[in-house]
């Protein structure tokens, strides 16, 4: 999306877009009350649990996780009676916690102990400080880390199948303002062809939107998430379903939620076929 802003594809589809950092929750609480017209969300909590938001598009089809842990624990399984650092309960990294020990012989809050430490970065730190013992980090926290000689115990990706990061919006403007949705979604694919095959333009890009100021850094999290990013936006139904099963545990949900109530591609598989039947290139 920032790529798209900086080329200008969104003033060519008659938009002026800002992008404003926002968190999770307040972010979804933003779009629900109107406040801004797209939201991204990582996971489909608020819709699972009734909030009329549809998923246009997804960047990312795995986690770019990996849980780190204090220099002598060699395995997940050497967790039990320690502390794990994570977001807050409830978010993406305490499900995916909570997914991942059973596949070690442990359970969360019986034999580990969540904190809730914050973001990556105040996580790396918790590490750092030996606050917890482990914590999930993602890039660039999951390079410091390693750089720092703390293990990697496993990659979130080999044991969860998750998505993160979405363009969302409402039910009801996707009803009213269809083709501004479209002309929304042209642009920020735009921008994702170009950031998928121009490095040299993406990591600029990447290191003033992130306010990074080490290039060899970006260019690390750059190709860290060519591994997991969706090419197209889209996610299989197979995929989809296993993302809304696992909100719904973790909400304690237990209607049936179809994948066509929280995921809708339609807009953006429509533009991705104008694109490229216009032969559109960056």
């Amino acid at each position: 999306m920032f790529i798209a802003n900086k080329r200008g594809y969104y003033a060519e589809e008659g938009m002026s877009v800002d992008i404003i950092l926002i968190a999770g929750l307040l972010g979804t609480r933003a779009l629900i009350g109107g406040s801004v017209e797209f939201g991204s969300a990582s996971n489909p909590t608020a819709a699972v649990q009734g909030a009329k938001l549809k998923m246009l598009m997804v960047f990312n089809e795995k986690p770019h996780s990996a849980l780190f842990a204090q220099p002598g624990i060699k395995s997940v399984a050497e967790l039990r009676g320690k502390k794990i650092g994570g977001s807050t309960v409830g978010s993406l990294e305490y499900g995916w916690i909570k997914e991942l020990l059973p596949k070690f012989g442990l359970q969360l809050d019986r034999d580990v102990t969540f904190l809730a430490i914050g973001p990556t970065a105040t996580r790396f730190a918790a590490l750092k400080t030996a606050t917890v013992d482990a914590a999930p980090l993602s890039p660039p926290s999951s390079f410091l880390a390693q750089d720092a000689g703390f293990p990697v115990l496993t990659r979130v990706s080999d044991h969860v199948e998750d998505i993160q990061a979405c363009i969302v919006t409402t039910d009801e403007r996707l009803a009213r303002q269809s083709e501004m949705v479209r002309r929304f979604l042209r642009a920020t694919v735009k921008g994702q062809r170009v950031y998928l095959v121009r490095r040299e333009e993406a990591i600029p890009a990447l290191m003033e939107f992130t306010r990074q100021p080490n290039r060899e850094l970006a260019g690390r999290i750059y190709d860290e998430n060519m591994k997991t990013i969706a090419k197209d936006g889209t996610i299989s139904e197979r995929l989809q379903q296993i993302v809304i099963e696992r909100t719904k545990r973790l909400t304690g949900i237990s209607r049936e939620v179809k994948p066509e109530e929280i995921f809708d591609f339609s807009h953006l598989r429509r533009v991705q076929a104008e694109l490229t039947q216009s032969s559109w290139t960056p």
